[in-house]
């Protein structure tokens, strides 16, 4: 899951599994597989990076190094 904030303020945490979409216009616009979207005050491209966090999480390398 990543954390966003709402435009009032309010803490949000997605399923990224779950995102379809983002937007800037010029808040970001996060629309989910289900048809809601969301209007947070983050930028698309920290979005990005916790995606990237998050899927870097996920894989397990060989090389403990990494």
């Amino acid at each position: 899951m990543i954390r966003v904030t709402r435009l009032n303020g309010e803490v949000l945490y997605l399923n990224v599994l779950q995102i379809e979409s983002m937007e800037s216009i010029p808040e970001t616009k996060i629309k989910m597989m289900n048809g809601y979207y969301y209007l947070v005050k983050d930028t698309a491209d920290s979005v990005m990076e916790q995606l990237k966090k998050f899927y870097h999480s996920c894989i397990v390398f060989e090389d403990a190094n990494r």
